[in-house]
């Protein structure tokens, strides 16, 4: 089984003086328990994740799964991969 340990958040960046939103790989691990108000998606295939803490000391550790079989079953991070990676057919932007 696959787990997805690092993910993409929306974050905000100063370029020139101009703010934007980018996308950043983070730990999920880093994540915290507020939810991410630019956004989180997928590294791989852009999809949109769920997220999952570690709940007891011997459980998963903190990561991601696909909200849908088929980005699961096209992407590397899947736990469903079948062999192709493709981007999503939903991908966040």
């Amino acid at each position: 089984m696959s787990r997805m340990y690092e993910c993409d958040v929306k974050r905000p960046f100063k370029r020139n003086g101009v703010k934007t939103m980018e996308w950043t790989t983070v730990p999920v691990s880093s994540l915290g328990s507020t939810p991410v108000k630019g956004g989180i998606r997928c590294r791989h295939c852009h999809g949109a994740v769920r997220v999952h803490k570690q709940r007891v000391p011997e459980g998963p550790a903190d990561h991601v799964e696909h909200l849908t079989r088929g980005d699961s079953e096209n992407c590397l991070g899947g736990v469903h991969f079948k062999g192709t990676h493709r981007r999503s057919s939903n991908p966040i932007e």
